[in-house]
């Protein structure tokens, strides 16, 4: 017995050396998106550094979360602060950790979630066709608990799953492909004035809307996204905040309306607030001309959307907190419009 004590003693002081030798090469090798307007790196990692219990409202979602929302126009508008906590193609079991990762720092009075993925096919998001999107939401939240259990949704096999944990068993071969940025990055000082909002340029393209009006039937979710949009409502049910489900403008294709209408139906059966922003293109004010491409609103539709979106908010929730008197914002709003202004003109 005290052989076999010895034994499991000296295994585990040998993981524990294993592990403070491979995390600092993990912080070198792994992937960092640090250019605007895709610094997601900064976007995820700068939210942790953020104050506590400052933002009232918390979007969640995919890319059509981060391109749709924009925080400072929100503020602009309501004094109501939020955060665009997205990734890229993010499934609802991302999206479900991202919110209880949210909750650890910050007590929003209402979670607003972006279902475009709701219509995702894939069980997991592996292969070297996919594996961007699962290492997009994987590598940028620090290890715990949470990203332990997230990294066995997200892959199928132990090998998998390590590699979400220990992104350096993906990104070993960027030794040639390093930059001094890798080096020095420090995610303690990561932050994103824009708050996780993503300022996609205007371009010449229009991209027309399809008419979806007359769609009426559901298309059943893939089970696991059934499972976790329902684990998601349950988590802001039992932490006792609002949750409303929410399609941004989007050009929304004619199979995703059927799958949106089951989004909505369930919705309705836990009694959860549910809109569809694809019906609203003549309030808003939106065009063809006004998205980046077939599914994105670029940054001068955005800007609509969030002053839209900034309306119904305050109308409907008069009671969310503001906070029209913080300094760092007013001083992030600045910039905000500054880089506007160069759409603008």
């Amino acid at each position: 017995m005290n052989d076999k004590l010895k034994f499991l003693g000296k295994t585990l002081i040998f993981l524990v050396l294993l592990g403070l030798c491979l995390l600092p090469l993990n912080r070198v090798l792994e992937r960092k998106s640090l250019a605007p307007p895709w610094d997601m790196t900064n976007k995820v990692s700068g939210f942790y550094n953020e104050k506590e219990n400052q933002f009232e409202v918390m979007f969640f979602g995919p890319s059509h979360a981060y391109a749709a929302f924009s925080p400072l126009e929100i503020w602009a508008e309501t004094g109501i602060k939020s955060y665009v906590f997205a990734t890229q193609q993010q499934p609802l079991w991302a999206t479900y950790t991202y919110i209880k990762e949210a909750f650890k720092t910050q007590s929003p009075a209402l979670v607003v979630v972006e279902c475009r993925m709701a219509f995702g096919d894939k069980e997991y998001y592996v292969g070297e066709k996919d594996d961007g999107v699962t290492y997009s939401y994987m590598d940028d939240i620090p290890l715990s608990w949470n990203k332990v259990r997230l990294s066995s949704q997200s892959a199928p096999d132990l090998e998998g799953r390590l590699s979400c944990l220990f992104n350096f068993m993906k990104y070993h071969s960027r030794w040639n492909d390093l930059k001094k940025s890798d080096f020095t990055f420090d995610r303690a000082r990561a932050r994103d004035p824009y708050k996780g909002f993503v300022m996609l340029p205007p371009k010449e393209d229009s991209f027309p809307k399809p008419d979806a009006g007359g769609i009426t039937g559901k298309t059943p979710l893939l089970d696991k996204n059934q499972f976790w949009l329902e684990e998601i409502i349950k988590l802001c049910q039992d932490e006792g905040v609002e949750l409303w489900l929410v399609k941004s403008p989007s050009n929304l294709e004619l199979e995703e309306k059927a799958m949106l209408n089951t989004v909505e139906a369930t919705a309705a059966k836990y009694g959860v607030p549910f809109h569809d922003f694809n019906l609203d293109y003549a309030d808003i004010g939106l065009n063809e001309s006004l998205f980046y491409d077939a599914h994105h609103l670029d940054a001068l539709g955005a800007e609509r959307f969030s002053r839209y979106f900034a309306q119904i908010l305050q109308t409907a929730r008069p009671q969310l907190k503001t906070d029209w008197a913080d300094p760092e914002w007013a001083a992030d709003l600045e910039t905000y419009k500054n880089a506007m202004a160069e759409f603008a003109s």
